[in-house]
């Protein structure tokens, strides 16, 4: 940071292992324990909506055409939210994911909502 901020380039050392050897890692494991794993993970995801249908302002298109918008909001962590995080032995993220959970569920989600 302090290198850009004077307009050089920063004078980092090489790094131990790059990039190609963790994908050649992620490879091992998927030959060694790959179909075992898409095995399992098909057997868990089996069954969910391809879509959550969920309350809109306008009826859903035909085909997609990938053409959203987005909407950015900034929300501020208090410490009611942390305190409730840290008294359930559980990440802020956690908490905040769990709250989407149940919105999404209280919208006509269901119970089992895959987020990803």
């Amino acid at each position: 940071y302090a290198a850009r901020l004077a307009g050089t380039a920063p004078d980092w050392q090489p790094l131990d292992i790059q990039y190609a050897d963790y994908t050649l890692w992620q490879r091992q494991l998927v030959e060694t324990k790959g179909p075992a794993q898409l095995a399992y993970w098909a057997d868990a995801l089996a069954g969910l909506p391809q879509e959550l249908a969920l309350p809109t302002d306008r009826p859903r298109p035909a085909r997609a055409s990938y053409r959203g918008g987005s909407v950015s909001v900034k929300l501020g962590v208090d410490d009611e939210l942390r305190e409730l995080a840290a008294s359930r032995g559980v990440s802020v993220f956690m908490v905040v994911q769990a709250a989407v959970a149940a919105l999404l569920t209280r919208l006509g989600a269901g119970t089992d909502i895959p987020l990803g």
